[in-house]
């Protein structure tokens, strides 16, 4: 038998930050590396909804979309503890900044926008950068985004790290704060 380590998570780890900042990606091997499950807010609304979230927008606007993402995440958070993609706007709403921070820990994946540019390989699939210049689009919702990306538990800065650096600084950031552990012997977790 293989004797990997096992970890326990004693909280939802929720990923912030704009689109392209590594939420999902970095959020799938983070789950996959220490066992526990991963969810997407976006593709759960998509999932519920039986629409895409730019339809639900268009049927019917931003403020409904946001009560949708609100119940969805407020769901994910009653569950086992996960690790949590959020929408890049999600943490701007208020209500769901405070539920984030009060239940979960918080990680802003801090990305200049420049890089989040050279990240993106189809900008077709971005609606918000489908029009116009999306480097300067980025850069209006970085400066935007940031006063309320700045309220998250932790802020790592990407840019120049690999996904595998990224995750090494998560695990650190997490064990130090007592979130993420390796589960004790298996002498010790019968009782």
């Amino acid at each position: 038998m293989e004797n990997k380590e096992n970890f326990i998570l004693s909280n939802t780890v929720a990923f912030i930050g704009l689109m392209g900042a590594g939420k999902t990606t970095l959020g799938r091997h983070f789950a996959k590396t220490i066992h526990v499950d991963f969810v997407d807010s976006d593709e759960e609304i998509v999932q519920r909804a039986g629409i895409s979230i730019p339809e639900i927008f268009e049927l019917s606007g931003e403020e409904k979309f946001r009560n949708i993402e609100n119940r969805v995440i407020a769901d994910i958070l009653k569950r086992a503890p996960v690790i949590l993609s959020t929408g890049g706007g999600a943490f701007i709403s208020n209500k769901i900044r405070e539920m984030l921070n009060d239940t979960s820990v918080t990680i802003w994946l801090r990305t200049k926008p420049e890089t989040l540019l050279a990240r993106m390989e189809n900008l077709n699939n971005r609606p918000l950068l489908a029009n116009g210049d999306p480097l300067l689009t980025l850069t209006n919702l970085y400066k935007e985004r940031e006063p309320f990306y700045k309220k998250a538990h932790i802020v790592i800065d990407t840019d120049n790290l690999s996904t595998t650096q990224s995750l090494n600084i998560i695990i650190k950031e997490l064990k130090d704060r007592k979130v993420l552990r390796l589960k004790s012997s298996r002498f010790e977790d019968i009782k």
